[in-house]
């Protein structure tokens, strides 16, 4: 498939189908997890109520004018649902779709949220991840020794 364009752009409203059937994907594929459908949209809109009350933010990713993709992070605080490390940049879910992987949009979608987050005043940025740790390390993030203690997977830090 032959890229032409490539926008990163917030999450609206309008997205909110197409990153349920993303996020879905993301899951049930990626992750192996069996959800229903119910739980599914109970999740999908509780991170679109997280975005718009600006707690966190989500960025989509477009390819050729189609989603192709998304990025959700936040900087920590005890106001989110997630609060490890108290005004660290926090990247929580990245999603690219399979048939668009290894062309360079996540490390693109990655750029652009490292630049949004220390915009936003974080000096330090984290994720955790129990896979992809080959892209993390490409991206310049380092395991750490340490296991995060809300989900307890390995911590990477930048």
């Amino acid at each position: 498939m032959q890229i032409e364009r490539v926008e990163i752009r917030p999450f609206s409203y309008e997205d909110a189908y197409r990153f349920n059937e993303m996020f879905s994907t993301y899951f049930r594929d990626d992750f192996k997890i069996e959800i229903s459908d119910t739980k599914m949209e109970v999740i999908c809109s509780e991170i679109a109520d997280r975005v718009t009350s600006e707690n966190a933010w989500m960025d989509m990713l477009l390819v050729d004018s189609d989603l192709a993709g998304f990025i959700y992070y936040q900087i920590d605080n005890p106001k989110s649902d997630w609060c490890e490390r108290e005004g660290w940049g926090f990247i929580r879910e990245i999603y690219i779709k399979y048939d668009l992987r290894g062309k360079g949009l996540g490390t693109k979608l990655v750029a652009h949220v490292e630049n949004e987050l220390y915009n936003k005043g974080a000096q330090d940025i984290y994720l955790t991840s129990d896979e992809m740790g080959q892209f993390w390390n490409f991206c310049g993030y380092k395991k750490t020794e340490k296991l995060s203690d809300i989900n307890h997977d390995p911590i990477y830090e930048k």
